[in-house]
């Protein structure tokens, strides 16, 4: 299908825009450096979406990054005035979701330090149906690491319980990411960004306790030896 393209550099002006922050670990105000906005429009001009591409930087650490904000005529929300409007998607390269990845994530097994970065990757860039499956993943990953018996992810989550890997009100905590997981990977359901970011700080809570902060109390343990 054809179409049309407009391509605009603007001078910002000063222009501030809250943005992920991949050394301050969290949303801060950035400084837009340059910008360039462009708009296109489907032949018959039914469709049409605008983006803004900058270079901002961080007024925090000062850290430089991509940032594209996009709106669609065919995305819309109602807003507080019960009137439609176009909703902003925000990409920010190097994305984040909120946070860095764990410090020192590279103590995980191989193969659920994988799935993780996967995952964090999924959130970050708001792909959040497969984020939804992979943070299922991470927990499927654990109980198979820990070699959780049981025939199904249900029953291998009450065994990490048995084992002592996680407690009454962690199992609890899985069984909903769980069923997150499941409702996106058989209802194509997606969840919002903060239910996938507090799902993910949930899930680096169980990794840290089950295999990062065991290898750091036992190198501890052997320095006092």
């Amino acid at each position: 299908m054809s179409r049309t393209q407009k391509i605009k550099i603007v001078d910002p002006e000063g222009k501030e825009i809250w943005a992920p922050c991949a050394c301050c670990g969290k949303k801060t105000a950035h400084e837009a450096l340059t910008e360039v906005d462009l708009h296109d429009e489907s032949a018959l001009g039914d469709i049409q979406v605008s983006k803004q591409e900058y270079i901002i930087k961080c007024k925090g650490c000062k850290t430089v990054s991509f940032c594209e904000e996009s709106q669609c005529s065919e995305e819309l929300r109602i807003n507080e005035d019960g009137e439609q409007e176009p909703v902003n998607i925000q990409k920010v390269y190097p994305g984040i979701a909120g946070r860095p990845l764990l410090e020192d994530y590279y103590l995980l097994p191989y193969g659920v330090a994988k799935i993780y970065k996967q995952t964090h990757a999924a959130i970050s860039d708001k792909l959040s149906i497969l984020a939804g499956i992979g943070l299922r993943a991470i927990v499927e990953g654990v109980c198979k690491e820990r070699s959780a018996s049981g025939k199904n992810l249900f029953k291998k989550i009450d065994n990490l319980v048995e084992q002592g890997v996680i407690t009454p009100d962690g199992r609890s905590i899985l069984h909903e990411i769980r069923m997150m997981g499941n409702d996106a990977a058989h209802e194509v359901k997606a969840n919002s960004d903060e239910e996938l970011v507090t799902a993910l700080l949930v899930v680096e809570n169980l990794l840290e306790n089950v295999y990062i902060i065991p290898v750091k109390a036992k190198k501890i343990r052997g320095k006092q030896v």
